[in-house]
């Protein structure tokens, strides 16, 4: 963008003024610039401020932060239910933030204040999860289909392409971790004649309740050949259930994420294979992306709705691999 153009677009609603070719004044130039850098107020509000995936979106919001001078405020409740991330998203809101990154728990609940910021002229970019009408500028996420066929090819080939298999998804009305469900499904259906999948199981955030679908499916299927889980409680479960069941690498187990916890079981064996989302690059791209809507740099008309970051198979072959670690999560920066 050309100088004169970019000075016009800050100073002429504030001024009134009519900017016209010729010399402009070097405090004009120094007004300009300040305005262009002058920090901004950017909320956001997660669902489970405890989970790793979450941590590392964190590390990746505030270097975005840091870089783009955005006043970042980070907030959400140590719980997964949509009530109290809606809870602390209506005390955020009162606060008045110039821009909304959210990561909505639930595709419907979160609708009318998503509606509501944006009708109030605060930009809103949805990260992880998503919302069931596009109201918010971008969604970014992993493509949870995509990514649930991954983790299907993974844990086919670590059963040799036949045998019974046990998904464990979070809730039915959690849509992007549904899909991850879907993708699995689909895939082994379409290309794995001899796998059988059991009825899923959906213990939601109880990761009691998780280890004990587990772990009736192990004693009623002792022919059981492999577990998928799509989020990290669950994950963490069904390895205590399959090591309590003395079947560590008898059941083979690809779960989603990359916990610290997930990556130590996926080297000692109690994991076969991890499906590695890029929190880091949702948390980085999600506040950018506002900073620049607030600052009229970009207007939401010319934002592609649906972003995707990259995500990855770790396996105990590669897990050591150096192009691999940035994508692993953290617990602090």
């Amino acid at each position: 963008m050309k100088t004169r153009s970019l000075i016009s677009q800050l100073l002429a609603p504030a001024m009134g003024l009519i900017l016209v070719t010729g010399a402009v004044p070097q405090a004009m130039h120094a007004q300009a610039r300040s305005a262009a850098v002058s920090s901004i107020n950017v909320a956001f509000v997660i669902d489970d401020g405890a989970d790793p995936f979450y941590l590392t979106m964190k590390c990746g919001a505030f270097a975005a932060a840091k870089a783009s001078t955005v006043n970042l405020t980070w907030q959400g409740p140590a719980a997964i239910d949509f009530q109290p991330e809606l809870q602390t998203l209506n005390a955020v809101m009162q606060r008045h933030p110039q821009g909304l990154v959210l990561a909505p728990f639930d595709p419907n609940a979160f609708i009318q204040p998503v509606k509501q910021a944006m009708k109030a002229g605060i930009p809103v970019v949805t990260v992880d999860g998503s919302l069931s009408a596009k109201v918010e500028v971008q969604n970014i996420r992993t493509n949870n289909i995509a990514a649930g066929k991954l983790a299907a090819d993974a844990l086919a080939k670590a059963i040799g392409g036949q045998g019974k298999v046990l998904i464990v998804a979070l809730s039915p009305g959690v849509v992007a971790n549904t899909e991850r469900a879907t993708g699995f499904a689909n895939e082994i259906k379409a290309k794995y004649p001899k796998i059988s999948l059991l009825p899923i199981q959906f213990p939601g955030g109880d990761s009691n309740k998780a280890s004990q679908d587990v772990s009736a499916a192990i004693q009623a299927h002792s022919d059981l050949k492999g577990v998928y889980t799509t989020y990290a409680i669950a994950s963490n479960a069904a390895a205590s259930a399959i090591l309590a069941a003395g079947k560590r690498g008898q059941i083979k187990l690809v779960a989603y994420d990359a916990d610290p916890n997930e990556v130590r079981q996926l080297k000692s064996g109690t994991f076969d294979a991890l499906v590695v989302q890029n929190p880091y690059q949702e948390g980085f791209d999600s506040v950018t992306l506002v900073a620049k809507l607030v600052r009229h740099q970009i207007s939401a008309g010319a934002v592609k709705y649906q972003a995707y970051p990259t995500s990855y198979i770790a396996t105990r072959e590669n897990i050591n691999a150096p192009w691999l670690q940035k994508y692993l999560y953290k617990v602090s920066c």
